[in-house]
């Protein structure tokens, strides 16, 4: 994700349906806004995040919410509501936030979305720790 950002597989089953992982953002860092295209459950083990939710479309993008998340946090992500999002360490330590997706979420190809026009761009986020030898299609 770059800006010093990783996410860490813990987990991943071995049909690809589901994945355990840790994002790990440095002070000051922010993901890019993004998607998941799976449920997840997400919670904060270590620092202090901000997280932003967004609405997409109309060539634009609609922050709906924004929440303070500190260590023992935790929120949903359901598709196609509240799966569009990105956080941001807020706190002057990394954060440490511990990600539970129906899919292989580090190698399936998703979405990164321009702030000012909304477009959304294919990514795919990768893991520090493990290759994607099989790259997962866009769902």
């Amino acid at each position: 994700m770059g800006g010093g950002i990783g996410q860490w597989l813990l987990f991943r089953a071995a049909d690809r349906s589901l994945c355990l992982f840790s994002l790990v953002v440095p002070p000051g860092a922010m993901t890019p806004v993004h998607d998941h295209l799976a449920w997840g459950l997400v919670g904060l083990y270590k620092g202090n995040q901000d997280e932003e939710l967004y609405e997409p479309g109309a060539g634009q993008l609609r922050l709906v919410r924004q929440r303070p998340l500190r260590p023992g946090d935790y929120y949903a992500l359901l598709p196609p509501r509240d799966d569009v999002h990105r956080v941001r360490t807020t706190s002057k330590v990394t954060s440490v936030s511990i990600h539970l997706l129906a899919n292989d979420t580090g190698c399936v190809l998703r979405h990164t979305f321009d702030e000012q026009t909304g477009e959304a761009r294919p990514f795919r986020s990768g893991y520090v720790n493990a290759e994607c030898h099989e790259a997962t299609p866009l769902r």
